[in-house]
């Protein structure tokens, strides 16, 4: 079938290249052809873009009245951004080399409806595209609103990446959804929003990242640049973004404890404690640093999902200045790790991964056999 996905694929953000890649490639093993529309609002555009200046900056009032000074006072004001353009040159390369993205690149959902790829189905999903508490979650492209409505839409593990959802886009997102042959979301959270909305058909599947194995997974990180300071599985791996002091504290005392160094995989900034900072990892590092550790802490879905699927001993935090944690809890709650969120000591007892990988393999069947069932229902109706 001639399938089109939409969702954050070129984000710069680890989880998000992932989760669009393995979608991707899990549908293109089934004999599928498939492309991911170049969506990206300017929203998505922002990360380094070395222009776009922050309402929060001191030089915003200035050139929201003469926007020519963008030019001038921009590169001053993401300076920080310039040290990690090594990152950016990775999450590039990597777009490149394993997306296969349409033609047509857009920037608008009414672009999208003016002029929308041609598709059997029309697949929304993964990550946070429904999160309105975000800008993703306001645009009816996320929804696969757009193209003939002969065209059948399905969404594959939608993320509204809280619990609540606000009165105010309660209507949007109903009268949005309503509109999806097949719906399926990530979380047990997101079960529960749409039940509130009246939208009971609804199921829960895995994060697109878990339908590839672990093994494709190594064989993908075999491309990637290997870091040689720190030994193989004899290293903290560290992915936290907002500077929990959890984190810090508890990798501390791994550290203590293992005499294990830490790594810090880091985006503009750097950690403190950690004993060494990469500042220019892409997709392919960030999966080979998780899969070559020995014990990984990270306030990240995505993080999290690549511990449990290496096999690695973790702990997942919450992150304290968004409503985004649902996301974490639920993924531990499906696999029994409820013990590994928010832990604030060390934990005796490694994980029992045969029982996990059990759990995980049941999920990975479940969420296999009802994007496959979606895709017949949707090639029959074709």
């Amino acid at each position: 079938m001639n399938i089109k996905t939409i969702t954050c694929h070129n984000v710069y953000n680890y989880g998000a290249s992932l989760q669009a890649y393995a979608l991707q490639h899990y549908l293109v093993e089934q004999n599928h052809q498939v492309e991911i529309i170049n969506f990206r609002p300017w929203f998505l555009q922002t990360r380094y873009n070395f222009f776009f200046i922050q309402p929060a900056s001191r030089f915003y009032k200035l050139t929201s009245k003469i926007p020519a000074l963008r030019y001038v006072f921009g590169p001053i004001a993401n300076r920080h951004k310039f040290k990690t353009y090594g990152r950016k040159s990775r999450f590039d390369r990597f777009t490149s080399d394993f997306m296969n993205l349409t033609g047509t690149f857009y920037e608008t959902s009414d672009q999208l409806r003016k002029n929308p790829p041609k598709a059997d189905v029309y697949i929304a999903g993964s990550d946070q595209i429904w999160n309105t508490d975000m800008r993703n979650g306001h645009e009816p492209a996320f929804y696969a609103d757009f193209g003939s409505k002969e065209t059948l839409r399905v969404a594959y593990a939608a993320s509204f990446g809280i619990e609540n959802l606000p009165e105010e886009y309660r209507k949007f997102v109903h009268d949005e959804v309503v509109n999806i042959n097949a719906v399926s979301v990530r979380e047990q959270s997101g079960l529960k929003t749409l039940k509130e909305l009246g939208i009971n058909d609804a199921v829960q599947v895995v994060d697109p990242v878990f339908l590839l194995e672990k093994d494709e997974w190594e064989q993908l990180a075999i491309k990637a640049h290997k870091y040689k300071e720190f030994t193989k599985n004899e290293y903290i791996l560290v992915y936290d973004f907002i500077r929990d002091e959890r984190i810090a504290k508890l990798a501390t005392e791994l550290k203590k404890q293992t005499n294990y160094p830490i790594v810090s995989v880091n985006d503009f900034r750097e950690t403190k404690y950690a004993d060494y900072n990469i500042n220019n990892a892409g997709p392919l590092e960030f999966i080979n640093l998780i899969s070559n550790s020995a014990y990984v802490l990270a306030n990240s879905f995505h993080g999290t999902a690549f511990a449990i699927i290496f096999n690695k001993q973790f702990y997942s935090f919450s992150l304290e200045t968004q409503r985004t944690s649902s996301r974490m809890r639920d993924l531990l709650v499906q696999h029994g790790l409820e013990c590994r969120f928010n832990a604030k000591q060390v934990i005796d007892d490694d994980i029992d991964f045969k029982k996990v990988n059990g759990i995980k393999e049941t999920l990975v069947r479940d969420s296999k056999e009802w994007i496959n069932s979606a895709l017949r229902i949707s090639n029959k109706t074709i």
